[in-house]
């Protein structure tokens, strides 16, 4: 059985399993999946979102239609989707499922897209357990309600070219007095960059400030407030986080001339990496995830291939730390014609074994509380986990100091103009 070709742009084809099991309502299980309903219900499951490739959603398609051979499930992949996911809601064809971000929490525009979301924290109405996925990655709203849950996670770090350390003798550095002497041999031995990135605010900021940042502010409700509003009084918040970014780039481990050869923060970013003489790339779990298919495009990494792993940037003088947020969460349509077999998928999907399988497949970090990293990841369990939304800080807050710390890193503003200027950027 197939699905059939929807009318988005992207589609995912998938072959169903034909097989049943009986019905029976148990306490969820890991290790064995119950369903709740008929297995031999037949209904169409959409799914809307931004990736354009998703083969690890739709590895899942074929897990669930082992119990469940009859439903049609189906990925659409909508442009533009910060404008087409509400049109696609409206209309006669609206998806079950929708993709949502952590980003939309404190912008008022997705409220009517969040309204449109099932409060998935109601067990007795959805059946839906959350025990396997980690607390720390949930959001509930002012009434307790939760309208999203994160089924892949993202944090911010560095590529590290592990070859290229034991080429020159030098340790992996585990704080920053280590990162400077580290980056201080590099330029010795004669890398005219120790450090890269895309030279964007959005591609270096966040690895090099955000856990600092984050560890500033944490144990200050006040200071989180006044940061999440916007208030202009909250850029004093920002000053240390400010002046450490001024001092480090002194030592010009950057060069952001190297940086503007880079030409996008995904794929060029890779393919730069996998030339092989970069010891640290500055990039997010999400660029961490499209390495994978790309080793074999490389004809630099495919002559020469070399161990890479996935560090924290060692800022901090006591070691690091790495914030994580939901990389994606996902949603329901509470006005679904299929309201209780999208439930059921959900139900399914939100299981340690699936979580992990979802974030294996794609090469992003598991929002279940069993951690089963990639090796290329495997650094991250010696790391301080900071949780953006257990904390409590918002997007635009984020925004707001990123857009700060690279005028700042660039020249075109002191610490001082920048911190005047919190609550302004655009």
């Amino acid at each position: 059985m197939k699905n059939k070709l929807t009318k988005i742009s992207f589609t995912l084809f998938i072959l169903l399993s034909l097989s049943s099991l009986g019905a029976c309502k148990k306490k969820i299980n890991d290790d064995a999946f119950i369903p709740y309903l008929d297995t031999l219900t037949k209904c169409k499951i959409q799914i809307a979102g931004r990736y354009q490739n998703f083969e690890a959603l739709e590895a899942e398609f074929d897990r669930f239609n082992e119990f469940y051979p009859n439903v049609e499930l189906s990925y659409n992949y909508l442009d533009n989707y910060k404008v087409t996911i509400s049109t696609a809601l409206a209309g006669l064809d609206a998806p079950d499922i929708f993709m949502t971000f952590p980003w939309m929490l404190d912008k008022t525009n997705y409220n009517p897209l969040l309204d449109n979301a099932e409060n998935l924290a109601d067990a007795a109405k959805t059946g839906i357990e959350l025990s396997a996925i980690n607390k720390k990655l949930l959001f509930y709203t002012e009434n307790d309600s939760l309208p999203m849950v994160p089924v892949l996670g993202v944090a911010n770090g560095m590529l590290v070219n592990e070859d290229l350390f034991k080429k020159e003798g030098l340790e992996i550095p585990a704080n920053y007095r280590q990162l400077v002497d580290v980056c201080q041999k590099f330029k010795e031995a004669g890398y005219k960059s120790p450090i890269l990135a895309e030279d964007s605010a959005t591609s270096i900021m966040p690895s090099l400030i955000y856990s600092m940042f984050t560890k500033e502010v944490m144990n200050n409700p006040e200071a989180i407030s006044k940061l999440n509003k916007l208030d202009p009084a909250a850029g004093k918040y920002t000053r240390a986080t400010l002046e450490w970014l001024e001092e480090f780039n002194r030592h010009n481990f950057i060069d952001l001339e190297e940086c503007k050869k880079i030409k996008d923060n995904y794929s060029a970013v890779i393919m730069r990496f996998f030339e092989g003489d970069v010891p640290m790339m500055l990039a997010s779990a999400d660029v961490v995830s499209g390495t994978k298919k790309r080793e074999a495009l490389s004809e630099a990494f495919t002559k020469s291939p070399f161990k890479y792993s996935f560090y924290a940037v060692p800022v901090m003088e006591n070691g690091s730390a790495v914030l994580e947020v939901p990389s994606v969460e996902f949603s329901v349509n509470k006005n679904s014609k299929n309201l209780e077999m999208t439930n059921e998928f959900m139900r399914f999907l939100l299981r340690t074994n699936e979580l992990n399988n979802l974030a294996m497949i794609k090469r992003l970090i598991t929002c279940s509380t069993v951690y089963s990293f990639d090796d290329v990841y495997a650094p991250m369990g010696n790391t301080e986990h900071l949780y953006q939304l257990e904390i409590g800080l918002l997007d635009n807050t984020y925004m707001q100091l990123r857009n700060a710390a690279y005028n700042v890193f660039t020249g075109k503003m002191t610490v001082d103009e920048a911190v005047s200027n919190y609550g302004k950027f655009n």
